[in-house]
């Protein structure tokens, strides 16, 4: 009996100190949109904008400096991540650089959110680039 309950304590306090990190396995999720804005070439004025199909997503969780995962946006510009645990994540999407001079350089736009709860549910603002 005395061995039937260390058993259980050990049991007890290992599943209770595995923590779970950002990432996938949960039931939160994050979405949004990405939206472009397209500039005749001295960028005094707006030429197009629209929501971006076809566009790739990224995450990263928590303090990690790799990408966690992807997704493309559909065809109005949405996008959506599930599964994801309680944690810090980054969302993020590549345009253009908006000055002339460095036109061809890549510019981030990214959005750092925080789950707080099992089921959360994020609705981000837009992310708007450059194309």
């Amino acid at each position: 009996m005395k061995k039937l309950n260390y058993l259980v304590v050990l049991t007890a306090a290992f599943l209770l100190s595995c923590k779970k990190e950002a990432g996938e396995g949960g039931f939160a999720s994050i979405e949004g949109k990405v939206y472009v804005k397209n500039y005749d070439p001295f960028f005094s004025f707006i030429t197009s904008q629209y929501y971006l199909p076809g566009e790739t997503v990224y995450i990263i969780y928590g303090d990690n400096k790799d990408v966690g995962n992807t997704v493309k946006t559909s065809y109005d510009g949405s996008f959506k991540f599930n599964y994801l645990q309680k944690g810090k994540y980054t969302i993020y999407v590549i345009g253009e650089d908006s000055s002339i001079a460095n036109r061809s350089n890549p510019k981030i736009e990214l959005r750092e959110v925080t789950i707080t709860s099992k089921k959360q549910s994020e609705s981000l603002s837009d992310l708007v680039i450059l194309k």
